[in-house]
């Protein structure tokens, strides 16, 4: 495995001291950038061995996989890798309004501050998809957990250029019709979606992303 990676400074003023978690080369993966064979999203975050705190969101510790045995809590702590089998609904409650399928594995790294730095990092990686593997932005009743509404993005084929607009249409979708938020199994109208991003939110979606 190798990759080659370009850099936009003086190597004279790199190659001494080059940090992969320095804010410039951070802020270059706040969402996600493929870099060879994978995929890489790196967050700042509080992390401390009972939470992980996100400076605009607050407590994100709540990572949630759905299973047979329905919806599990999986704690993320600190130096301890955690991998999301390729095919798990998962999501983070108060990050995310709705349920990510990947056909990927997705493994979970959260590193904690070092000293004199209030925020650590949480680390995100899976393999960059490639053909027919894709993923899915799906909802399942808060009520009876069935399945009511889902859209796939081909990310094998389009890759990760238009993944954010597919969100968005996914979550325009999914809020536009009653129908949609309402289970077809126990009737159960279910919360409003939102971004990942939460300075697209309505007032009504920041009042979502608060319930959910």
């Amino acid at each position: 495995m190798h990759y080659t990676m370009t850099v936009d400074q003086p190597i004279d003023k790199i190659a001494d001291d080059w940090d992969f978690l320095d804010e410039k080369i951070v802020s270059k993966f706040s969402a996600f950038r493929e870099v060879g064979q994978n995929v890489f999203g790196i967050r700042r975050r509080a992390v401390s061995h009972s939470e992980i705190i996100d400076p605009r969101k607050g407590n994100v510790s709540g990572a949630l996989e759905l299973g047979p045995k329905g919806i599990m809590q999986m704690p993320h702590h600190p130096l301890h890798v955690h991998v999301t089998v390729g095919g798990t609904p998962h999501r983070v409650a108060h990050s995310f309004g709705f349920w990510h399928v990947n056909d990927m594995d997705e493994l979970y790294l959260p590193l904690p501050s070092l000293p004199g730095d209030p925020f650590g990092h949480a680390i995100v990686i899976m393999q960059t998809p490639r053909g027919e593997e894709g993923e899915s932005f799906a909802w399942y009743c808060l009520q009876c957990l069935t399945l009511h509404f889902e859209q796939r993005y081909p990310s094998g084929v389009r890759g990760l250029k238009d993944f954010w607009r597919a969100e968005d249409a996914a979550i325009r979708d999914y809020n536009g019709e009653e129908r949609n938020r309402t289970c077809p199994e126990c009737g159960y109208l279910n919360p409003l979606a939102y971004s990942w991003n939460q300075a697209k939110d309505t007032p009504e979606q920041r009042a979502a992303r608060a319930f959910w």
